[in-house]
């Protein structure tokens, strides 16, 4: 009987361990919050200004239910934002969980309404965001970062829309959106940064497995390697018939963090920057949950994070940023008008709420982490996002906005990583140098071909000097020099490649011995001017003799009057 018991006992314990509900809490402020994440009985897993999701081992009377098994059946719920009058269209004969004016909540994955906005809530534990550090106090430029700034080039960034725009469509698991992710992948590698395409699995409405990898770039700080600042976009795109070309949504966000790589690696931190693109974040930010909650488990120390989601469609005449953050990251918010305030006096900033969409940084919030969201406008952003109409022109229609955004997320990133000294001037040398010399009559003619550097450089090539012997002897454009020089001289070639930064750099050296050693003939001493050499297949060779490889070949001498004696040598 007491063994019964006891197994009672340990069954129900079992039940009530296995059923908990899945709620919903209203909160008023930041204190009522906190004060839910010290409660023993609640494992949130997705908060934001309003309200709490969470699962609660007992329910009282303070609590929604919505689900009386969590996650029972699935491993996801999803917060659709859909305005109230066009809920009923959106869900059709699903059910909702809740809906309020703003959003629907449902069991399991969604699609996302016809705008944009959906978010994914796991069956993982939230983390309430904390400052790790306190931001700086930004009171004068610093002439680094508006040096920084000043080279964000607006055709750069159109190039990198472009590029994206012309898949057509970048769908989150689709071969495109893959080689998107390798494409980016080698555009942070050619910058030198450290880089990792991380693989992750996406459970979606639109289907299940493997999604195109986020692509993670590291530049690391000189001083402190291990605490970063972190910007980041998705490449993703998204539409519900045709082709999503994503020129706005998010082709622009992409452009803005590399062209912001591509300017900040010429320079040292203190800080180390992580420069993120993330995949499958129109299903419902799946991505940049997958980083986010990565770094949360290995404890990365992330100072704040950045988001770039859409900053090309520009209404109105004047450029204008508007901030979007809870409440809980208040401090973030407060930086990012400093840095404006500083550096763009003149235009407008407003923190703002977005009733109908979500983007990149809830992730990191909802994993412990400051940040934030600077988009076009809540109220007109680009109405061509999800269309085949997504492109360049119409709803990409400013690049000069879309030049600020950048500038503005390199402020912030350099004001917090701390910029060390000057730029980092580095540049490559040539490819592929090689040197040949067919003798004529008792001169070399030396030639020199090479091909240009491969890409990574700080500066912009502007020409080759060639050397002979450690001094110029030309200064070229081309990817060839023809030098002579006489019978029994030794001379050492290379070519410098130059930049106009001042970065020069050097290919291996090459060694030409002029030693004309023409096999010995006796043709009624006819007097030799030079000889020609040429394989079987009558192909010519332009190499001395000296130099062949092992084999058979015809040599071919030309006299003083023009005559010309051929003879078979068999070079050993």
């Amino acid at each position: 009987m007491k063994k019964t018991i006891t197994l009672l006992t340990l069954m129900l314990i079992a039940m009530f361990g296995f059923s908990q509900s899945f709620v919903m809490i209203n909160v008023e402020n930041q204190q009522e919050t906190e004060n839910l994440f010290n409660n023993k009985n609640l494992t949130i897993h997705y908060y934001n200004d309003n309200f709490v999701l969470a699962t609660a081992k007992v329910v009282d009377e303070s609590m929604i239910v919505l689900d009386s098994e969590a996650f029972s059946g699935n491993n996801v719920y999803t917060l659709v934002y859909c305005p109230q009058t066009e809920q009923q269209n959106y869900l059709g004969d699903r059910k909702a969980l809740y809906q309020t004016a703003d959003f629907v909540l449902v069991k399991g994955a969604a699609m996302p309404y016809k705008n944009d906005g959906a978010v994914a809530i796991f069956n993982k534990e939230a983390k309430m965001t904390v400052a790790h550090r306190d931001f700086p106090v930004v009171t004068v430029e610093n002439p680094t970062i508006r040096e920084m700034m000043n080279q964000v080039n607006m055709d750069s960034l159109e190039a990198t829309v472009q590029h994206l725009q012309d898949y057509q469509s970048r769908m989150w698991n689709s071969d495109n959106a893959f080689a998107a992710s390798d494409w980016i992948a080698g555009r942070m590698a050619a910058l030198g940064l450290e880089v990792e395409q991380q693989p992750f699995y996406a459970n979606t409405w639109y289907g299940s497995g493997q999604a195109a990898p986020n692509v993670i770039g590291i530049q690391r700080g000189t001083l402190y390697p291990d605490t970063y600042v972190v910007c980041g976009s998705h490449f993703d795109s998204f539409s519900y018939s045709g082709n999503c070309p994503g020129a706005d949504d998010n082709a622009t966000g992409v452009a803005s963090v590399l062209e912001s790589a591509r300017i900040m690696t010429q320079y040292e931190f203190e800080y180390s920057i992580v420069y993120c693109a993330y995949g499958c974040e129109e299903m419902g930010l799946y991505g940049s949950e997958a980083y986010a909650s990565r770094c949360q488990q290995q404890g990365m120390d992330i100072i704040g994070y950045f988001n770039n989601d859409m900053n090309g469609y520009l209404y109105g005449d004047a450029i204008h940023i508007d901030c979007i953050y809870p409440n809980s990251v208040a401090q973030i918010g407060d930086y990012y008008m400093n840095v404006a305030n500083i550096y763009f006096p003149e235009m407008q900033v407003r923190h703002v709420t977005l009733s109908g969409g979500d983007s990149d940084h809830t992730s990191f919030n909802q994993h412990g982490y400051m940040g934030i969201y600077p988009f076009e406008d809540v109220d007109h952003y680009s109405p061509y996002i999800h269309t085949s109409n997504d492109l360049i022109g119409n709803s990409v229609n400013s690049f000069a906005m879309s030049q600020r955004y950048c500038r503005m997320n390199i402020g912030c990133l350099a004001e917090i990583a701390t910029p060390i000294s000057g730029p980092v001037i580095s540049c490559n040398p040539v490819n592929d140098f090689a040197v040949e010399y067919p003798f004529m009559d008792d001169y070399a003619l030396v030639q020199l071909t090479w091909t240009e550097p491969t890409e990574g450089s700080t500066g912009t090539l502007v020409r080759y000097d060639v050397y002979r012997d450690n001094e110029i002897i030309a200064e070229v454009t081309d990817y060839e020099y023809v030098d002579t020089i006489s019978e029994n001289v030794t001379a050492d070639y290379f070519v410098m490649a130059v930049y106009d930064d001042g970065c020069e750099s050097a290919s291996e050296t090459i060694t030409v011995q002029s030693v004309l050693d023409i096999p010995e003939i006796d043709f009624n001493d006819a007097e030799i001017v030079r000889y020609e050499v040429y394989d079987l297949m009558g192909r010519m060779i332009n190499k001395d003799v000296n130099n062949l490889e092992s084999g058979i070949y015809i040599v071919k001498y030309i006299t003083r009057n023009g005559n010309e004696i051929t003879k078979k040598i068999v070079k050993k």
